[in-house]
C-alpha cells in the first residue's frame, strides 16, 4: 500500500513538472516530426518510461505559443515521433497498462526527453 502511494506521488510530481497535460500516447500528434537517431530508453520501470532522442520538426502550429509556458491554457503543442510513441506503448503493454504521455523536456545535450507513465 505504501509503495503504491509513493508511486502515485512520484507520477504526480513528474506530471506537475511537465508542461503538458497527461494524455494517452495515441492521441498525441506525430505530424511533421521525426527522430534523427534511434530513440534510447533512459529510465524504465513497470510504472514509467523516459525516452531520449534527437528530434527534427518541420514548421510549427501558429496557434500554439511554445515559448509561453506560463499561459493559463495548458500547452498541448508537443508532438511525438511515431517510433517514440510505439516504444512507450510497447513497454507499457508488457505490464497490461496503457502509456500516458506526461510531457517533454530537454537534457544538457539539447536532446528531447519524453516522459510517460504506465497506467
Amino acid at each position: 500500500m505504501i509503495l503504491k502511494m509513493i508511486s502515485a506521488a512520484a507520477v504526480l510530481a513528474v506530471a506537475a513538472c511537465a508542461s503538458e497535460p497527461p494524455r494517452a500516447v495515441e492521441t498525441v500528434s506525430s505530424a511533421q516530426t521525426m527522430t534523427l537517431l534511434p530513440p534510447k530508453i533512459s529510465k524504465m520501470t513497470d510504472s514509467e518510461i523516459q525516452i531520449t532522442y534527437p528530434q527534427a520538426s518541420i514548421g510549427f502550429d501558429p496557434s500554439c505559443n511554445a515559448y509561453s509556458p506560463m499561459q493559463t491554457r495548458l500547452n498541448q503543442c508537443a508532438k511525438l515521433p511515431e517510433n517514440v510513441k510505439t516504444m512507450a506503448a510497447e513497454h507499457c503493454e508488457r505490464f497490461d497498462k496503457a502509456a500516458i504521455f506526461l510531457g517533454n523536456k530537454t537534457n544538457f545535450l539539447h536532446m528531447t526527453v519524453s516522459q510517460f507513465s504506465c497506467e
